[in-house]
């Protein structure tokens, strides 16, 4: 093993460890204190399979002379790196492509409006046929297979440069789409200025992704221009790993929000205390702060922000954000809850905690 291979498999090793703690989290968060699990939380627990694969591999080229010269490998070494190399690729788009297919899913959720949803199912659709290629066109880049790591034997091969290429411009351009996707509802939607810029904090990591993936193009280009591979290939290695384990890290981020909570309730109550505007979409819920009592429908769910994350953002198709909707303050909920004892007991009597307005088009 050469001092760059250490380098490249310390990186994979380390950059894997993270997102694994992070899916740990998520589903900590997921099955002990939301006790519900969606398709999306399956889908970043199958990106993160495809990463240790990956990690896997990685190993094996560490220990097979990546970052030594071609030269300097004996040819059985050779020929196991390689073929370890030719394996991590389909598996490194796999992990990717889940990373993203989750956070897409978690979009359609968060976000229930039919343009939205519209957007994103559009967006799973791309992933879905280009994905399916970029997997497909790994595994099968020659035919026969074992000319990619042998150019004695007869057969044809897709121009890798050409092909390489092709997939990491898909993976920036969806990885800047999927950044871009939320900026509009998140900055129309009606939340306390803290809460809005936390959220925007969490979505706009996925910066960071779009940013892994040009330093990984640009490795590319360095070994695609190379006349020594094995030497060159673990810049490409370093930021392959990275940017497949950041998409799962940055796919966890927005769903720990009630794990937060637990551990540092100061915290969240920072963000979800400040002053209400008039047209707030989501509704003040206490438990937060270790109260369970809520006003919420049951079965709801707070990891992207308080209340029903089907209705957090209350989008109307074509009008943007519902104006009207008002969210309750915790004097409110204390005197209706009082008013609610006093109609039980009387049940005859008629009340209302407070009038209501005429253009609200929401009852509560």
């Amino acid at each position: 093993m050469s001092p760059r291979g250490e380098e490249a498999l310390v990186i994979s090793v380390v950059f894997t460890s993270l997102a694994t703690c992070f899916v740990a989290m998520r589903m900590y968060t997921r099955i002990k204190l939301m006790r519900r699990v969606e398709a999306n939380d399956w889908m970043v627990v199958a990106a993160l399979l495809n990463s240790y694969v990956f990690m896997g591999l990685d190993i094996v080229e560490a220990v097979s002379g990546i970052g030594m010269h071609f030269k300097d490998i004996p040819p059985h070494i050779l020929e196991r790196q390689m073929k370890a190399f030719w394996l991590t690729i389909p598996f490194y788009n796999a992990a990717v492509l889940c990373a993203k297919a989750s956070i897409l899913m978690q979009y359609w959720r968060v976000f229930p409006t039919h343009r939205m949803r519209v957007i994103c199912w559009t967006m799973i659709t791309i992933l879905a046929i280009y994905g399916t290629w970029a997997v497909i066109s790994a595994f099968l880049n020659c035919i026969p297979v074992a000319k990619f790591w042998d150019d004695s034997i007869e057969g044809f091969c897709l121009d890798k440069t050409k092909l390489w290429f092709s997939n990491a411009s898909m993976h920036i351009s969806t990885d800047i789409a999927i950044l871009v996707i939320p900026i509009p509802a998140l900055l129309a939607v009606d939340l306390p200025r803290r809460q809005k810029i936390a959220l925007m904090f969490v979505f706009g990591l996925g910066g960071f992704v779009c940013i892994t993936s040009i330093v990984r193009l640009v490795s590319l280009k360095k070994i695609a221009d190379s006349l020594d591979p094995t030497f060159d290939n673990v810049g490409a290695a370093s930021w392959s790993a990275i940017e497949c384990n950041t998409g799962i890290i940055c796919a966890c981020l927005p769903t720990l929000k009630p794990l937060v909570a637990r551990i540092f309730p100061g915290m969240i109550s920072t963000f979800d205390t400040s002053r209400p505007t008039r047209g707030d979409t989501t509704y003040r819920n206490s438990d937060w702060n270790g109260d369970v009592s809520t006003l919420g429908p049951p079965g709801e769910e707070h990891e992207y922000g308080a209340g029903d994350p089907e209705r957090v953002l209350a989008l109307v198709p074509g009008t943007g954000f519902r104006s009207s909707i008002k969210r309750w303050t915790r004097d409110e909920e204390r005197k209706l809850a009082q008013v609610e004892l006093i109609t039980e007991s009387h049940p005859n009597t008629l009340m209302h905690p407070r009038p209501v307005s005429s253009d609200t088009s929401v009852p509560f």
